[in-house]
């Protein structure tokens, strides 16, 4: 008889610790949810992306024109944009001047395009390509390094549209940098004709996956 009392705790006991606590064992199995993003990269189509440039004269006139994308791509996790890297090409750089400054045969632009490609401004032969690493997004904000001429500096870009669809992505915007952080540091002999430190960019640019 003693031996049966002592058989029924022992198994009542057994019983007990191996159901425990059921709000504990709940508490342990509980886990928290994992947020994943959604990671998505875009590659430039350089024959469809427009990088224009506008550099002004003080006092007199401003030059205009254009320069191209040798390459580029976009990161993204989901839906905003995290990332990206973009290549010029400097040896494309052409001037589109109308009014006084362009003549009928167009001299006078090659004139100012050979200019831009020397050691006044750009000196392309040396020094090809520029390029642009995204390094942080906020907002309509893009902050990065801008390299010209083996200059690098913190620039920022104002997006001004984006869109984005599950084949590719279309950014506009402009960015404005003052060009004497790069050397391209020509200054013109007559004081009424100083060319502004600043040159603005507007920059269209599609990619594709």
């Amino acid at each position: 008889m003693k031996f049966k009392t002592l058989y029924t705790l022992a198994l009542s006991s057994v019983i007990l610790f191996s159901c425990g606590d059921p709000a504990t064992e709940q508490t342990e199995e509980t886990t928290e949810t994992e947020v994943v993003l959604k990671k998505s990269y875009y590659t430039v189509n350089a024959d469809n992306s427009i990088i224009n440039w506008r550099g002004e004269v003080a006092g007199v006139y401003g030059h205009i024109g254009n320069v191209n994308l040798q390459s580029g791509t976009f990161t993204f996790s989901d839906e905003n944009l995290t990332g990206g890297e973009f290549v010029v090409d400097m040896l494309s750089i052409m001037p589109t001047d109308d009014g006084t400054f362009k003549d009928q045969d167009g001299g006078r632009l090659e004139d100012l395009k050979g200019h831009l490609t020397t050691e006044d401004f750009f000196a392309t032969e040396t020094y090809p390509t520029s390029k642009f690493v995204i390094t942080n997004v906020d907002g309509n904000t893009v902050t990065g390094d801008l390299t010209i001429r083996d200059k690098t500096s913190e620039e920022s870009f104002e997006i001004s549209s984006l869109e984005k669809t599950e084949g590719g992505v279309t950014l506009s915007g402009s960015i404005t940098f003052d060009r004497q952080k790069y050397d391209v540091a020509w200054v013109h002999y007559m004081q009424d004709m100083i060319l502004s430190d600043d040159i603005v960019l507007n920059i269209t640019v599609e990619a594709t996956k």
